[in-house]
C-alpha cells in the first residue's frame, strides 16, 4: 500500500510537469558524435556549475577536437583546465577527466559503450572508484549514457519532493542517498508501463530519463531556493534555446502549486 500510494503521487507529478513544459528537456547529449563520452564529461563538469557553463565548455572541447578519451588523455592539463573554465573547480576537474579518459583507454579501448554494458552494481562500483565521480555523478552517467533506469537523488529532487510532501512524514532532504533512491525506484517500478515509448529505450528507463529532466527543469524555473510559485519561470540563457523559450514565453506559474504543501503553507501565513 505504501508503494502504491507513493507511486500514484510520483506519477501524478510526472504527468503534471510533462504537461506544463512544452519542450522535452534534453540535457544530454548536446552536439557531439560521441554522445556517451559527452555525457561522462558533462556529468563531471556540471558539478557545482550552472548548465550554461557546461554547454559552453563542451562546445569548446568539440571545437578543439578534444571530446574523446584519446584527445583528453593527451591534452595539456593546464590547457584543458583553461578550456573548461568557468566550470567550478576546473583545475581539479581537468586532471579528473584525464584520469577517466585513461581508464577508458586502458580497460575498454576508449569505448564507453563497453564500460556501460556491465550490470548495474558492477558498473556503479567501477564509476565510483574513478576520480571526480560520486553517487550522483555515477547515476547521472548511468541514466543518460546507458540503459540503466536509475533515479538520481540530487538536490533538485530532494527539494521538490520535500516541498510537495510527496511521501508525508518522510524527510527527503536528510535521508541517505541510497535509501531515497531505493524508495523511489520501488515506487516507480511500473510507471514506465504508463507512458508511450517512442525512443527505443526501455519503458522504465524512459520514465526515469524524462522524470529527472522534468524535475531539473522545474527546479531551475520555479522551485528555486526562493521559489517562483505565482511567477513565470526564471529565464536562463542556454545555448540550446529550446530548454527555456517554449516554457518561459507562455508560463503562468508553477504547475505544482495545487499540490505543493510549502506553497499552501506560505499562502496561509500571508493571510494571517
Amino acid at each position: 500500500m505504501m508503494h502504491t500510494t507513493l507511486s500514484a503521487r510520483l506519477f501524478a507529478l510526472y504527468t503534471t510537469l510533462a504537461a506544463h513544459f512544452a519542450h522535452e528537456p534534453h540535457w544530454w547529449p548536446l552536439w557531439s558524435q560521441r554522445p556517451q563520452f559527452e555525457v561522462m564529461v558533462g556529468a563531471v563538469l556540471v558539478q557545482q556549475t550552472r548548465w550554461e557553463a557546461v554547454e559552453g565548455a563542451v562546445q569548446r572541447l568539440i571545437a578543439q577536437g578534444w571530446l574523446s578519451p584519446q584527445a583528453l588523455a593527451e591534452a595539456g592539463t593546464g590547457e584543458l583546465a583553461a578550456l573548461i573554465r568557468p566550470c567550478a573547480f576546473h583545475t581539479q576537474k581537468a586532471p579528473g577527466l584525464q584520469a577517466i579518459s585513461r581508464h577508458l583507454l586502458a580497460h575498454y579501448g576508449g569505448d564507453p559503450a563497453a564500460l556501460f554494458a556491465q550490470e548495474r552494481q558492477a558498473l556503479r562500483q567501477e564509476l565510483l572508484a574513478l576520480p571526480r565521480i560520486g553517487r550522483e555523478t555515477a547515476d547521472t552517467m548511468m541514466l543518460y549514457a546507458s540503459d540503466h533506469p536509475v533515479f538520481i537523488v540530487d538536490a533538485y529532487a530532494r527539494r521538490l519532493f520535500a516541498r510537495v510532501d510527496v511521501f508525508p512524514g518522510y524527510d527527503f532532504l536528510r535521508r541517505p542517498y541510497d535509501e531515497v533512491q531505493a524508495l523511489v525506484e520501488a515506487a516507480t517500478a511500473d510507471c514506465g508501463l504508463r507512458i508511450a515509448d517512442l525512443s527505443g529505450r526501455s519503458a522504465i528507463h524512459l520514465f526515469h530519463w524524462r522524470f529527472h529532466a522534468l524535475i531539473t527543469v522545474a527546479c531551475i524555473h520555479h522551485c528555486l531556493t526562493k521559489p517562483r510559485c505565482d511567477l513565470p519561470g526564471a529565464r536562463r540563457r542556454f545555448l540550446d534555446p529550446r530548454k527555456c523559450a517554449e516554457h518561459c514565453l507562455a508560463c503562468g506559474g508553477c504547475p505544482l502549486r495545487g499540490v505543493c504543501n510549502a506553497y499552501q503553507e506560505q499562502r496561509t501565513k500571508n493571510k494571517e
